[in-house]
């Protein structure tokens, strides 16, 4: 793709002095002062959004002379970072076209390329210019520019659109927690801007290593292809090059175009450094505050950051441009006393009373109180008018006097496996909760659940130590991260169970992926053994009308047992429809009294280091599937169950187990140096699933008797 497209964007940068004095200079760098030039860059959005051929610009998507000084203070602050947000529109624009793409979408992905890491603009600079690795302290803080970000962008007034592409992508690429991405599965032009993102970070210079070459960044991008990036995504980006090569130079020479975003003035200078200040103030807030919100002159919500959204349970999307009200989060005393409009914060500051701190308790959107330390600072102009007001939370019910990083490490302890590091049992029920909640209010939004076991896992611990175990359950938790989507939750249920809650989606969707995750797992190595191949067998279930938390772990619960129960290494899904119908059969049945399990032993004539070798013949010829082999059983299974694990009317759709005990181990007698001509076998055979009658059992039974009896030609 030419710059023809980019055009559309960037020609909207060359504004006249006229229409780039939307900042003031100020003297100072006082909070007020700050917040108050983050409301100049509102009430510009505003106007331009009244002006029809403004508005048109660019779609509404976002103020033109806004975007014109974001992208100033960006390059004032990292021509770098200019550069590479400049390249990757580029590049997400044309993969986007090539896929198809057209009109208002490309122009929205390609705001979103350019604005992607504005939030780099409040990096200090012994962090965002370190000739080396940055430390995991540093990474924290720099994770915490794309919250800064989106604070901007909220308050700038762009659209909705646009918030929820660059969140997406932030939450799912930017290093943000696993436990709290919970949502909808990633949009399309989030998995093409990561992408886009990725490829070109790795293809430039970098203090702490050099740029990657063409093919090396594709080998990386097909690896995560599946689990960090989208694997459709890196296969069309693989040959849109290939087809159109890169949409820039790749020696520097696109330099010029960079420089259509640089300050063009003194008064576009300080304009730049004025920006800075106002991202320095944010991070200040970012860091020290468990939230804030900032309203207008018209108290209306302006910003609402994403600490507020965890603190609270209420998200931006339904906040932003709302009035504020004592309703709003329901503001009562520390006694539980509702307030009264006069007697909150907010109603004090916008009177005229300056600067109001107070304990107040405020309702989550789960229904629990919640005590919070609240401030109202007003934030007014050079004359004195009042433009809006922040609040700023401090959580109260944090122990001692720890730091919102120190509190949030500790509250992600909690949710936290010890060992696995997915969540706790804990954590998935309390989101288990919340989307239970939300499906009644919404029951087109649907839910599933899916669990997982690992198959003979006792048999691991037994044969390789405890050790290796836990290695095991670490690996298949990993595996699991790595496979799942944005928006979903891996958490261990307990022992080498673990359960998987998929938002948004249905029955069917849920069991490709139990299968897409089974066959992951069956081909990974795990426990650090070469030699060991793990299997878990999976269960799944939607969310259904009238469910409890209860209810529907329970109905995933069952869905796992007929998993283990007709085979192991399978997923089963299970409807209420489902379990009524089996639940009919087996009244149909109960005739059937005490367990379906037959005894059977003979002596094989054959010696006795050749049964094996004769027992992998009929394992061969009669499709058995070998399960555990020791020095005194073999464990086998045949035949597979119906859909709902009924028996069927053919030996292939009556599943047994077959459990092939010895008289002595094997080899025992070679050991003593010598070999006995007859070998005494037992056979215990059960059925897997539900048998309709004992007469089918046992007529099951006598055919696979006789079967194994004539490979050892037996008495």
């Amino acid at each position: 793709m030419s710059d023809h497209y980019m055009s559309s964007v960037t020609d909207q940068l060359y504004l006249s002095e006229a229409q780039a004095t939307m900042l003031a200079p100020h003297a100072g760098c006082d909070a007020s002062r700050n917040l108050a030039l983050l409301m100049r860059m509102s009430c510009t959005a505003v106007r331009e959004a009244e002006t029809p051929e403004l508005h048109a610009s660019l779609d509404g998507i976002i103020s033109p002379s806004v975007l014109r000084n974001l992208l100033s203070g960006l390059h004032h602050r990292d021509i770098n970072t200019m550069r590479h947000s400049r390249r990757v529109a580029l590049l997400a624009v044309g993969l986007a076209e090539y896929l198809g793409w057209e009109g208002h979408a490309l122009k929205l992905l390609e705001v979103a390329g350019l604005l992607h890491e504005i939030g780099k603009i409040g990096v200090p600079d012994h962090i965002l210019f370190k000739p080396g690795r940055l430390s995991p302290d540093e990474l924290e803080l720099i994770a915490l520019h794309y919250n800064m970000g989106l604070d901007v962008l909220q308050a700038c007034r762009v659209d909705r659109s646009l918030l929820e592409l660059l969140s997406q992508a932030q939450a799912r690429y930017g290093g943000g927690d696993p436990l709290k991405q919970m949502g909808r599965e990633t949009q399309l032009g989030a998995r093409i801007l990561a992408v886009a993102a990725a490829y070109e970070s790795m293809s430039a210079v970098r203090a702490d290593r050099p740029a990657r070459t063409h093919e090396s960044i594709l080998e990386v991008l097909r690896k995560e292809g599946g689990t960090q990036f989208d694997a459709n995504v890196v296969a069309a980006l693989e040959r849109y090059i290939a087809r159109h090569g890169l949409p820039y130079s790749s020696d520097g020479s696109d330099f010029d175009a960079v420089q259509i975003c640089s300050p063009a003035g003194p008064q576009q200078m300080l304009e730049a450094n004025s920006l800075c200040h106002v991202f320095n103030h944010l991070y200040v807030l970012e860091s020290l505050y468990d939230g804030f919100a900032i309203f207008d002159a018209d108290l209306r919500v302006l910003v609402w950051n994403r600490s507020l959204q965890n603190l609270t349970g209420h998200p931006s999307t339904q906040v932003l441009g709302s009035r504020w009200s004592s309703g709003l989060l329901k503001y009562s005393d520390l006694n539980g006393e509702p307030l009264n409009e006069t007697d909150c914060p907010m109603h004090r500051v916008v009177q005229g009373g300056g600067p109001v701190v107070c304990d107040v308790q405020l309702n989550r959107a789960d229904g629990r109180t919640l005590s919070v330390e609240l401030q109202a600072l007003p934030i007014h102009d050079d004359t004195g008018q009042l433009l809006g007001v922040v609040e700023i939370y401090r959580d109260l019910t944090r122990s001692g006097h720890r730091r919102p990083q120190e509190l949030r490490e500790l509250k992600l302890a909690a949710t936290r496996d010890a060992l696995t590091a997915v969540a706790n049992r804990g954590e998935l029920e309390t989101q288990l909760t919340v989307h239970l909640n939300e499906f009644q209010k919404d029951p087109e939004s649907p839910f599933s659940l899916i669990f997982a076991d690992a198959d003979f896992f006792k048999s691991i611990n037994d044969t390789y130590g405890h050790t290796v175990g836990d290695q095991v359950l670490i690996d298949i938790a990993q595996t699991l991260q790595r496979e799942t989507y944005c928006g979903e939750l891996v958490a261990r249920y307990g022992g080498e169970e673990f359960v998987i809650l998929c938002p948004d989606t249905t029955l069917e969707q849920a069991e490709r992926r139990a299968e897409r995750l089974r066959l992951a797992i069956r081909s990974c190595p795990m426990g650090g053994n070469s030699r060991l191949r793990v299997t878990a067998s999976f269960g799944a279930t939607e969310v259904e009308t009238g469910d409890s938390m209860e209810s529907i772990l329970r109905r995933a619960d069952k869905a796992l047992y007929n998993a283990k129960n007709t085979g192991r290494d399978k997923t089963c899904v299970l409807t209420n429809e489902q379990i009524l119908a089996s639940e009919n059969e087996a009244e149909a049945a109960k005739e059937l009294e005490g367990p379906m399990i037959s005894n059977v032993w003979f002596s094989a004539v054959v010696a006795a280091d050749m049964v094996i070798y004769k027992l992998g013949g009929y394992v061969e010829d009669y499709g058995a599937k070998l399960l555990e082999v020791t020095a005194d059983h073999v464990l086998l299974q045949q035949g597979r169950s119906t859909l709902f694990g009924f028996w069927g009317n053919t030996s292939e759709s009556q599943p047994v187990e077959i459990r092939v005990q010895f008289s002595n181990p094997l080899g025992a007698q070679a050991r003593k140096g010598r070999n006995t001509a007859k070998v005494s076998i037992g056979l215990k055979i059960r059925p897997l699933g539900w048998c309709r009658s004992r007469e089918a059992f046992n007529q099951r039974v006598r055919r696979i008797t006789r079967e194994i009896k004539h490979y050892f030609a037996a008495d």
